[in-house]
């Protein structure tokens, strides 16, 4: 997908076109969701229960109280084990499609009860169905989901046969029908306004947090990233002990190259650099421009020795690479292992007075705390 489609949001389904965003977007938003909705679906089960009382003066007559009653209590039974499913669930993708079945499970219930008893009052029922509607797009799901649980919802109160309609005056019928759907109509678009902005929302905010963690040259992460990075890790090593190494590296002479061939050849031997070591290197390391033409790696789970072998790597493909300027690229690099009681600082000094230290031996050399 070309890089100006991946924020295209399609109108419709209200969703990214770009999978991986659209998957990072939703799991973002129900992760979210959850913290509320979890109480707001016993609130909610309370008060769908409870509405027994102003229907208990609406009736008629008593006659249809057990059957109203029946339909409040499988709805707090199932409402409760959606809660149960929401909180221990992980895969919020399965999560979303389960919460769609659940309701039209529930929905089924409903109008198992309708199709059997005729002593549920019209009106009642339906104030319940756009309550149930309304409840379908405050549980948090796909857009998508919402609207063909909903549809399949109102289609089968209205078109379907059962007890309660077979006796209702049909202008009256017209009516409720014509209301609860524009009811339903407006429900959706406020809530598809609301997606579609908060997706707008959310992409500003992600290119907000790119642009301040991203060098604007070579697109890898800058220093302020990795300060970052570097704290979080070391914190690991604190609690598990696992090895982390550092690799510092900085270019030879590279003044000479911008002098020579001027600064937008200096600037396109910084990106070609960038894109080699992110060859060489795993997903699960952090690449950062750490100055002018200084870079730097973090890597998780490497020791000294195994963190040296990729310094040579990179130098040795550095050396090697036509950058196109009829002279050869060459860096020094330092490398150092986080021991116990580093910290930031500590880590940062060290591995710069090792590049130091390749840079006084002669250049386009690794340097460690052991010269070798």
């Amino acid at each position: 997908m070309k890089a100006k489609d991946k924020y295209l949001i399609n109108k419709f389904t209200c969703r990214f076109k770009d999978k991986r965003l659209e998957q990072e977007y939703f799991d973002r938003t129900m992760d979210a969701d959850k913290k509320y909705t979890q109480p707001l679906i016993i609130l909610i089960s309370l008060a769908f229960l409870l509405f027994i009382i102003p229907e208990l003066l609406l009736l008629s007559s008593t006659s249809g109280l057990g059957e109203i009653f029946l339909i409040r209590f499988m709805t707090l039974v199932i409402l409760i084990g959606l809660y149960i499913i929401i909180r221990q669930g992980s895969d919020n993708k399965k999560i979303a499609y389960l919460i769609s079945i659940i309701e039209l499970v529930l929905m089924f219930i409903y109008f198992s009860t309708m199709h059997t008893f005729a002593s549920l009052d019209f009106l009642t029922s339906v104030l319940n169905l756009i309550v149930l509607i309304s409840v379908i797009f405050i549980i948090p799901n796909m857009f998508i989901n919402k609207i063909v649980v909903s549809a399949i919802v109102y289609m089968g109160f209205f078109i379907f046969p059962n007890q309660i309609l077979s006796n209702v005056d049909s202008g009256l019928y017209a009516i409720a029908m014509t209301n609860t759907f524009l009811i339903v109509l407006m429900i959706a678009i406020v809530h598809h306004r609301v997606n579609y902005f908060d997706r707008i929302k959310f992409v500003n905010e992600k290119e907000l947090i790119i642009l301040s963690e991203t060098d604007p040259l070579t697109k890898i992460y800058n220093r302020a990233r990795f300060d970052s990075e570097m704290i979080k890790w070391i914190k690991i090593k604190d609690r598990y002990d696992n090895p982390i190494a550092i690799i510092l590296m900085d270019f030879d002479y590279f003044k000479e190259v911008n002098d020579q061939h001027g600064h937008l050849k200096g600037d396109k031997v910084l990106v070609e650099t960038a894109r080699l070591v992110e060859t060489l290197i795993r997903e699960t390391d952090v690449f950062a421009r750490w100055g002018g033409e200084e870079f730097i790696l973090l890597l998780p789970e490497t020791d000294r020795s195994n963190a040296i072998k990729l310094a040579e790597r990179i130098r040795e493909t550095i050396c090697t690479f036509d950058y196109g300027l009829g002279t050869t690229i060459t860096c020094s690099f330092g490398v150092t292992e986080i021991y116990d009681n580093d910290n930031l600082y500590s880590v940062f000094d060290r591995v710069d007075e090792l590049l130091y230290t390749a840079k006084d031996k002669g250049r386009n050399i690794v340097i460690s705390e052991k010269f070798t």
